[in-house]
């Protein structure tokens, strides 16, 4: 929607602005001059910055004619500003260099403009002349702070929402100045704080300086309010993003919830940047335990197991969240791509149903005992876990990861591909969305909870061995859990050495900084670069904690979908 916005502001701009003279015959040989042909803007706090331009006709004999009046005005990119008439106006959407068009028939002329963003916010309780105190203060190497959230080199969308820093400080400073900067933006934040401390960004204040440059570094520096003659400065963090919002939406289970609040699915749509998730299917709606659950594509459509292990299950319309009337069980459950039909695991069978009514149509021919199930984007094969010692779906060792194939013109399946089968117990299967790629899990335990569950990724046709992903993992006894891919593609990087970049969520029990010391599972995210991985390095990059989640909670099973169906409103089946 954002990007039909800025469409129409485009053309809003090249036609509405100015006249492209009428009934003036102009020379196609004569060239248009604006002055000046170079401008800079500072925006500060927020207050918007004008710049006014003239335009000069030349023809080719070297006369010059005023036209200011009669050119249509247009901007590389309406997120940096607006025309009225001839005066450009910078509104503090984006900062960087852009170029200002002025067109009088078939005839264009350019020049530039360069935005400065700069925003200072000083907390309440944190003295008003805070900024003048770190301005002053002479730079001590042996006070600096630590940052220790977020990662150095974090990769991040660029719709995040807010952005939080962490830090620890053993020198008794009390203040700290909290920096996002670029080319172009630099946003200050201060707030007072101790031996530990943290501060966000807001969502505009990321925003901004994220659509202005694809690499920002994160700096704190603190200081004694008391005696603030010097003040210490932590190394920085560098911080990028990629280069198209992340899409789509996240449904995930809270299994508990702050101040004894609904628990159960709660969700969240990339699309709405800064909102907290919404409660969606919670033991309010449902009136008892909401768990396990999974999307169709569209996102009309949510199959759902209550009251935990082997407990009955249903569909659930999302548009309305009304559940089918069903005797099914199961405890694991996958969309085919148009979601007409449902994979469905119990006691170590896969059931294929009817993705509607949940109706069972037949069974899988997995040869062992299955579970886990997911279905390749393309609804040519499936991928599940075959349990060599099962104790229950959930529960189990010595899982292979297994794939087999389906033919949808004959209704026929394959013979059953063990994937990786080396000993250990792999499981949670996941597709990337373009089939190439199987995440899944490795534990040294049972498949449930376990403390040394780590995250690994596999080629889908087994030509790359497993690999595990050591940045995304930081470390072992973490419970990195259920990784699931978001659906769309993005790219990275600066030009001519762009990557593909697929992002990856999944729970884990660590650390949140300073704010959590860990051992709660919360939510979090990698990026993913299936280009590295021909090249021998890490294909992750460092994780980092999505921030619309309940600090509070157990978060777990983050299952993705492209589409947030609105409650009460139906939405069409592709």
């Amino acid at each position: 929607m954002r990007w039909l916005f800025a469409c129409v502001v485009s053309c809003v701009l090249v036609v509405g602005c100015g006249s492209t003279g009428g009934d003036d015959t102009v020379d196609p040989g004569s060239t248009l001059v604006i002055t000046p042909a170079s401008a800079q803007l500072e925006i500060v706090n927020g207050a918007p910055a004008t710049q006014a331009f003239t335009v000069a006709l030349v023809d080719p004999a070297g006369a010059s004619e005023d036209v200011t009046a009669r050119v249509a005005w247009s901007i590389s990119d309406p997120a940096f500003g607006s025309f009225g008439g001839a005066t450009f106006t910078a509104g503090g959407a984006r900062a960087g260099k852009g170029m200002v068009h002025a067109t009088l028939d078939t005839i264009v002329g350019d020049a530039q403009v360069e935005i400065t963003i700069r925003g200072v916010r000083v907390a309440a309780d944190v003295p008003a002349n805070a900024p003048d105190l770190f301005a002053q203060a002479v730079d001590d190497p042996a006070a600096a702070p630590a940052i220790v959230y977020p990662a150095d080199q974090v990769i991040v969308p660029a719709n995040l929402g807010d952005l939080e820093a962490h830090w620890t400080d053993g020198h008794g400073h009390d203040l700290f100045e909290l920096s996002l900067k670029g080319d172009h933006v630099d946003q200050r934040v201060y707030v007072r704080g101790g031996a530990t401390a943290w501060a966000a960004f807001t969502a505009g204040e990321w925003e901004t300086a994220a659509r202005s440059t694809d690499e920002l570094a994160i700096g704190v520096r603190g200081l004694t309010a008391s005696n603030p003659g010097r003040v210490g400065t932590a190394p920085g963090h560098r911080v990028s993003h990629a280069h198209e919002d992340l899409m789509g939406g996240l449904y995930y289970w809270a299994a508990t919830s702050a101040g004894g609040g609904p628990y159960g699915i709660f969700r969240y749509d990339f699309g709405a940047v800064g909102q907290a998730a919404e409660p969606f299917y919670t033991s309010t709606e449902a009136g008892r335990c909401v768990a396990c659950h999974a999307l169709s594509r569209d996102g009309t459509r949510m199959a759902i197991t209550y009251d935990g292990g082997d407990g009955p299950a249903a569909v659930v319309d999302v548009a309305t969240r009304a559940p089918t009337a069903s005797a099914a069980r199961w405890n694991f459950a996958a969309y085919t791509p148009d979601g007409a039909h449902l994979i469905t695991s119990s006691a170590g069978t896969l059931t294929v149903r009817d993705g509607a009514t949940a109706a069972a149509l037949g069974t899988v021919p997995t040869g062992g005992y299955a579970t886990h199930p997911d279905v390749a984007p393309d609804g040519a094969a499936l991928v599940y876990v075959t349990a060599s010692a099962p104790g229950a779906d959930w529960h189990f060792t010595g899982g292979a990861i297994t794939t087999i194939s389906f033919d949808a013109a004959t209704g026929a399946w394959g013979t059953p591909r063990p994937l990786v089968a080396d000993g250990g117990n792999n499981y949670y299967p996941s597709y990337s969305p373009d089939g190439q790629w199987i995440l899944f899990n490795r534990s040294s335990e049972d498949a449930y909870d376990d403390a040394s569950a780590e995250l690994w990724v596999v080629k889908a046709d087994g030509s790359v061995p497993p690999r595990k992903l050591d940045l995304a993992n930081v470390a072992g006894g973490l419970t990195n859990s259920w990784a699931r891919w978001a659906p769309f593609r993005n790219s990275w990087g600066p030009a001519g050495t762009t990557e593909d970049l697929y992002w990856i969520t999944f729970s884990s029990k660590r650390a949140f900084g300073v704010r959590l010391p860990g051992g709660q599972p919360q939510l979090w995210m990698a990026a993913f670069f299936p280009g590295r991985v021909a090249m021998g390095g890490d294909p992750t990059g460092p994780a980092f904690r999505l921030p619309f989640q309940d600090i509070a909670s157990n978060n777990h099973i983050a299952q993705w979908t492209e589409t947030v169906v609105p409650i009460g409103k139906l939405a069409p089946r592709r």
